[in-house]
């Protein structure tokens, strides 16, 4: 909201009579447009009270789609999650957000997803999903540089059946599954409402037990709108 007013008085003072447009102050115009831009809320996390934005993604592994709407200060968010990794394994998720920092130059938003794990084929399983993320941002006129860290924990749950010639008997079991990740990637602003976002995405499944997998990558499309 404040960069929209500096960006009001900046265009206002430039057609003053007299007045000058400098290319220093054409840049300041620039980074201060975009700098609400909803590429940005979504790679930086978090959106404004009566913002919203959403993203499709696709790549190796992964598959997704999100969608955020700001309801309070700070960038207070609520929005829902889907990532999916070679059409086998399936996570919907809710997503609350919180943006730390919120500065022209500089975001860092927590995040809390809370969902249900499907995978399917001869590894099944499926349980409940927790993840806590750090997203962080650099906007700088049309671009914003960003990196995401998180920790996803599921719940996994083990039926064994075993079959004698006393009977038949069954077993419930539970185990822990962490999935560290991050994602480094550049967001780059088309206009205030329509975006693109390329990351390298890193992770590690099954964490510590198994060797960490292929780094992936994604190209997503952004777009927003409501209060900006």
């Amino acid at each position: 909201m404040i960069g929209l007013g500096l960006c009001a008085l900046l265009t206002a003072t430039s057609g003053l009579p007299g007045a000058e447009t400098t290319p220093a102050a054409e840049r300041a115009v620039r980074r201060v447009r975009f700098a609400e831009a909803a590429v940005f809320d979504v790679v930086g996390g978090g959106s404004h009270a009566r913002a919203w934005a959403a993203a499709v993604s696709g790549g190796y592994p992964w598959l997704g789609a999100r969608g955020q709407v700001g309801v309070g200060p700070r960038a207070l968010t609520v929005g829902a999650d889907l990532e999916m990794a070679r059409f086998r394994r399936f996570r919907p998720a809710a997503v609350l957000a919180l943006r730390w920092v919120d500065r022209q130059r500089l975001r860092v938003t927590g995040e809390l997803l809370l969902g249900w794990l499907i995978q399917t084929g001869e590894l099944a399983r499926r349980g409940p999903n927790a993840e806590l993320r750090i997203r962080m941002a650099f906007p700088t006129g049309r671009v914003a540089p960003y990196v995401m860290l998180g920790t996803s924990h599921t719940l996994l749950t083990d039926r064994t059946t075993v079959i004698t010639a006393a009977g038949t008997s069954r077993d419930l079991s539970f185990r822990h599954e962490w999935l560290p990740r991050a994602t480094i990637g550049l967001a780059v602003a088309i206009t205030r409402e329509v975006g693109l976002e390329l990351g390298v995405d890193l992770a590690w499944y099954d964490a510590p037990s198994q060797t960490p997998s292929i780094p992936g990558f994604h190209l997503g499309l952004a777009f927003g709108g409501g209060a900006r």
